[in-house]
């Protein structure tokens, strides 16, 4: 896996910067990103959207934070998520979905 970074068009607005990972030869882009950028970009009248550029690494960690709780997007609780896993694995086990 690859880490990178491009500019892209978002809703038609330049937008240098914004993040990418290179999995078996794709290109995946975080979501969350993509809704940050899409937020400043719906923003900003058409009209002068082609005059305009979003540097992704420029905008302050407060608007991701806005967006995020716009979103419903809350911190992972590791301790939480490890026993959901765990508990999942459980249950495919005992599916017999591990057997070879």
């Amino acid at each position: 896996m690859t880490k990178g970074k491009k500019d892209m068009i978002i809703r038609n607005v330049k937008t240098k910067n914004f993040p990418y990972e290179l999995i078996d030869g794709e290109e995946h882009y975080p979501l969350h990103s993509a809704a940050v950028v899409e937020s400043i970009a719906d923003q900003i009248p058409d009209e002068v959207k082609p005059l305009i550029a979003i540097d992704y690494d420029a905008i302050p960690d407060s608007y991701f934070q806005k967006v995020k709780a716009e979103l419903g997007i809350k911190p992972v609780n590791m301790n939480r998520a490890d026993e959901h896993e765990r508990k999942l694995l459980e249950s495919l086990e005992q599916a017999g979905v591990f057997k070879q």
